[in-house]
């Protein structure tokens, strides 16, 4: 066969190559056979340039030494390629010009070679002398990328140097093999782009079709890792602080490492979040910033990508693997789209949820409201509200504290998963613990970790078995009358949404506390007043002839649980005791009084009830032969009026300092009035 049928055979044998499922390395090893036997050389080899561009590796070889010679690394600098890149220009040389150059084949470091051959010194010696030799440059879309090399005709007689010939035949190779090389580019870049078509077409499947976040979440790493060699694949939300990054669906880690969290200020993680762009780590001892949650084995290769919508990041993808180089950019771009794919579906879940719990919300609150203003008992009120709250923000306990106003400590009213017998005995203070602080400063707190707070130890609610709680006062206008508190065992970061929604639970639970617990006491006064006045009817009815004033007096002192009792009436100019109760003989009240002196004179000429918390820091309490006030430190007094006409003053006083309520005063203005004791004193007849 003459030479120009052997270059058509050969063309049609690169070409059935090109065209068929041949691998790069086949290729690469038929380019050099088809250079030996064109050119009629002993040896061929392709060699190329390694990412550093210094150095060039041996990928095929054919003739003479071949397994000895695949797979070496040479320098650039010290072979007769380095002319050819430099220039990009063909290249022949003779025995001299090799002689000049240097060794074709002499590695970048000679122990390579001789690990190569197997520490065999007297192969390496036994390499052929050069006689000639033909190079030229592989260019792969205008980069010189590295060089086809033959070397020693075979046929001596006729000069034994490669001619022009020869070097088309290898140019045309060189072509070939660049062919290859974009084919295989353009091939790996199809076939990324396939599998990132797949994964997206999972994704949109599996998760894009689902309204569940956790269901979503684990669904994003199914379609990521179905597609992706893995050692770890974790999913990391931000928290709502956003200082930290927790792990919110994992794949390859154990129970430890998934309570793992991660700061937001430093590392490739922080970097990520910070510019929105994802982070290839081919080698993570390049990598001293990078945390890794796994301490089983440690991640060579990492991907992390961030989990976005729109312009807000929701969180992390990190894939990581044992294997350096494990990945490539068509991995990165794959994990890049699929966290985008997760975020606008995490996102639309969580408005899914949202709006569910809204509805949710809005409901249990209507009922909550409907329930709680349709009754007046305290107890169903306050069991409606627990069941409310456990319900609403899914908590496995519940404690109700209202504050007792005479020892000013917060008392248990009502608790759920709790030992009921040892929360009964949990008093704070106020500002005592979690409870304490928030009934001192009004103010909400979630507290997701009660054993790192320093507020705990002073009434420590550790004890019950809380780890987490959100505690919020229950307000009536401007005063609070407790606390509710929802707890879990397991520790829980609680949102801003669940303190807001516990603070309006608390808010109709407080009024409706407040209503009920008033409803029962003017329910426990009308009793007593109906006692009261059944007592005066009876004294009036019977043949009583003593002085009914001084009955009034007697049980006006029981109704304001107090320790004395004057009653006066009034001719328009002058006060006269009509009545007096458990005064000192030594101290007795004024007998006479004229209007609008003292403190009765004062409450007779204006009409008005008075009520002073301290007698001693009023002058009006000490005029002169008014020694009984002396002994007193409380007082109120109150008109009696027929009419509009004022005929009289009760008088009520306190031995111990004392804050009158505006409900003990109209319970005393509602007993004289029942009393009819205005009227009495108008017509002293009939007393």
């Amino acid at each position: 066969m003459n030479r120009a049928a052997q270059q058509r055979t050969a063309m049609r044998r690169m070409i059935g190559a090109l065209t068929g499922q041949v691998s790069i390395n086949e290729i690469y090893q038929l380019v050099v056979d088809e250079a030996v036997h064109l050119t009629d050389a002993t040896s061929a080899a392709l060699c190329i340039l390694t990412e550093s561009g210094d150095q060039l590796d041996f990928v095929a070889v054919a003739g003479e030494n071949a397994g000895q010679i695949l797979g070496l690394r040479i320098r650039v600098a010290d072979s007769i390629s380095e002319s050819v890149l430099a220039t990009g220009c063909a290249a022949t040389m003779n025995s001299r010009q090799l002689a000049e150059t240097g060794d074709l084949f002499a590695p970048a470091d000679r122990d390579d070679r001789r690990r190569k051959l197997g520490s065999q010194p007297e192969l390496v010696a036994a390499k052929p002398a050069l006689r000639s030799a033909a190079v030229v440059p592989v260019i792969e879309n205008g980069r010189r990328i590295g060089t086809l090399v033959v070397q020693n005709k075979a046929d001596v007689s006729n000069s034994g140097l490669f001619d022009p010939q020869d070097v088309d035949l290898l140019e045309m190779l060189a072509g070939f093999v660049a062919l290859a090389i974009q084919e295989t580019v353009n091939a790996a870049l199809a076939c990324d782009r396939s599998r990132e078509v797949a994964v997206l077409y999972d994704a949109a499947q599996t998760v894009s079709g689902n309204l569940n976040v956790q269901q979503v979440m684990e669904n994003v790493l199914n379609a990521l890792c179905s597609h992706i060699e893995y050692h770890t694949a974790v999913l990391f939300l931000v928290n709502d602080e956003r200082t930290h990054l927790f792990i919110a669906a994992e794949r390859g880690l154990i129970e430890e490492e998934r309570e793992i969290q991660l700061s937001v200020e430093s590392g490739p993680h922080a970097q990520s979040l910070l510019t929105g762009h994802p982070w290839l780590i081919s080698d993570t001892d390049t990598e001293p910033g990078f945390v890794d949650i796994s301490e089983r084995a440690r991640a060579l290769s990492v991907m992390i990508a961030p989990i976005k919508s729109r312009n807000e990041i929701h969180g992390l993808l990190q894939v990581t693997s044992l294997q350096r180089h494990a990945y490539r950019d068509g991995d990165l771009r794959l994990t890049s789209a699929v966290g985008m794919q997760a975020g606008i579906a995490i996102e639309n879940a969580w408005l899914y949820e949202e709006a569910q719990r809204q509805a949710e919300q809005s409901a249990a609150l209507y009922d909550l409201s409907q329930h709680v203003n349709s009754t007046l008992n305290v107890d169903s009120v306050l069991d409606f509200v627990a069941g409310s709250v456990v319900s609403l923000l899914n908590v496995s306990k519940f404690a109700l504290l209202l504050v007792d106003a005479d020892s000013q400590l917060l008392t248990p009213r009502l608790s759920r998963g709790i030992d009921k017998t040892d929360f009964q005995a949990y008093h704070p203070s106020i500002g005592e613990g979690i409870p304490g602080w928030v009934y001192e400063w009004q103010t909400p707190q979630a507290v997701a970790n009660i054993s790192a707070d320093p507020r705990d130890r002073s009434a420590s609610l550790e004890r019950f078995g809380v780890s987490s709680v959100l505690c919020v006062p229950m307000h009536v206008g401007e005063n609070v009358i407790g606390i509710l508190m929802a707890m879990t065992s397991r520790r829980r970061l609680f949102t801003v949404g669940e303190m807001e929604l516990l603070y309006t639970i608390s808010n109709q639970a407080a009024v409706a506390t407040f209503n009920a617990l008033q409803y029962r006491l003017a329910r426990a006064r009308s009793h007593e007043m109906s006692r009261y006045l059944r007592r005066i009817a009876h004294a009036i009815g019977s043949s009583f002839d003593g002085n009914l004033p001084q009955v009034i007096s007697d049980l006006a002192i029981e109704i304001m649980r107090a320790d004395r009792c004057a009653i006066y009436s009034s001719d328009g100019e002058l006060l006269q005791v009509r009545a007096s109760s458990r005064f000192r003989a030594t101290a007795p009240p004024e007998a006479q009084i004229p209007l609008g002196q003292g403190l009765a004179g004062w409450v007779a000429r204006r009409g008005q009830a008075l009520v002073l918390s301290n007698l001693a820091e009023d002058s009006r309490a000490h005029p002169p032969g008014v020694p009984h006030r002396e002994h007193a430190a409380s007082y109120v007094g109150v008109p009696l009026k027929a009419g509009r006409r004022t005929v009289g003053v009760i008088e009520i006083y306190s031995v111990q300092p004392r804050e009158f309520s505006k409900e003990e005063i109209q319970l005393l203005t509602m007993f004289a009035k029942r009393a009819r004791l205005a009227e009495r004193l108008a017509s002293p007849d009939e007393i």
